[in-house]
């Protein structure tokens, strides 16, 4: 049975796309892993690549760009949302069930598209529901160096923590207690006081485990889509709702990702063209460019077609 790895890449740069599915597809094999991505039209050298490196794209179109910027538009998805909400309410039986899903699709065409991913994920998976482990992964900003689906156990959720970064007072350095705050309330930022913070960016696990995130995650988008921060919602699912029990955690020195945010310093290293830590070869490397030495290494490596 094969894995799965679903990214979501509207408006994204050429650049930081190629360096995605190049290196994802150069460490997991076709025969073994999907690559999907979800994207928007950008242009004929985004097909060419999919199709070179054996990619699928997947087609949306995300307004939020458009919808802040223009009242009448808003207003007029606003306008669509409530209504369905009421026919809804009104309905039953195949009217319930259609109405639910034009809702769903109409509010993750509608919200920030790092909400309205969660949305996209499942409707994808409802259909494709065969692999054995499912990876959602943000693409800007993330490179392989391996495969990561090698030595985990599929019958866990694999989640990431953001390097020395915990809840508490907001400030400009700590933006993700902010964001908990604005959707949840400060009640719910106190309870979450010190704990370590969860990135939404990079999740691994069993297809099971992972329709069971992406259901509860589609929930909250639903529930919040008008402060729809995807990194609160995330990691009030994970403290809260989903089961403690099947659930790993990784800490920056466990795990097959290194997301590099916060207070990384003289945790990992750089040997032979790879990024290190303990020794021990990282498969996913998040957020490579927040740091100089392993943007360099990386665009390096990876240089773009275009260039």
């Amino acid at each position: 049975m094969k894995d799965l790895i679903m990214g979501y890449a509207t408006n994204c740069k050429f650049d930081d796309f190629y360096r995605f599915v190049a290196s994802t597809r150069q460490h997991c094999e076709p025969d073994k892993v999907d690559i999907v991505v979800f994207i928007n039209a950008l242009g004929d050298e985004f097909a060419k690549v999919a199709l070179e490196k054996n990619i699928t794209l997947i087609p949306v179109e995300n307004v939020w760009k458009w919808v802040t910027s223009s009242k009448i538009l808003n207003l007029i998805y606003h306008a669509k949302m409530v209504g369905l909400q009421a026919l809804i309410r009104l309905s039953s039986g195949s009217n319930r069930t259609y109405l639910e899903e034009d809702y769903r699709s109409t509010v993750a065409n509608w919200i920030h598209p790092q909400a309205g991913r969660w949305i996209t994920y499942h409707t994808f998976l409802k259909v494709n529901s065969s692999y054995r482990m499912v990876m959602t992964s943000d693409v800007r900003d993330v490179v392989f160096q391996a495969s990561p689906f090698d030595d985990l156990d599929s019958s866990k959720l694999h989640i990431f923590e953001e390097a020395g970064i915990y809840f508490g007072e907001p400030t400009p350095e700590n933006v993700d207690s902010e964001w908990l705050s604005a959707v949840y309330g400060k009640k719910t930022l106190e309870e979450m006081l010190g704990k370590p913070i969860l990135c939404s960016g990079t999740v691994l696990g069993g297809h099971h485990l992972m329709m069971q995130l992406i259901e509860l995650m589609m929930v909250e988008a639903q529930r919040h889509r008008g402060k729809p921060l995807d990194q609160a919602m995330f990691n009030k699912v994970i403290n809260y709702e989903f089961p403690s029990n099947q659930t790993v955690k990784h800490n920056l020195k466990s795990g097959a990702v290194l997301t590099l945010c916060g207070d990384h310093e003289g945790d990992w290293e750089i040997h032979d063209d790879k990024v290190m830590v303990d020794d021990r070869l990282v498969p996913v490397i998040h957020m490579y460019d927040r740091d100089s030495r392993t943007k360099e290494l990386f665009l390096s490596k990876i240089p773009s077609p275009q260039k």
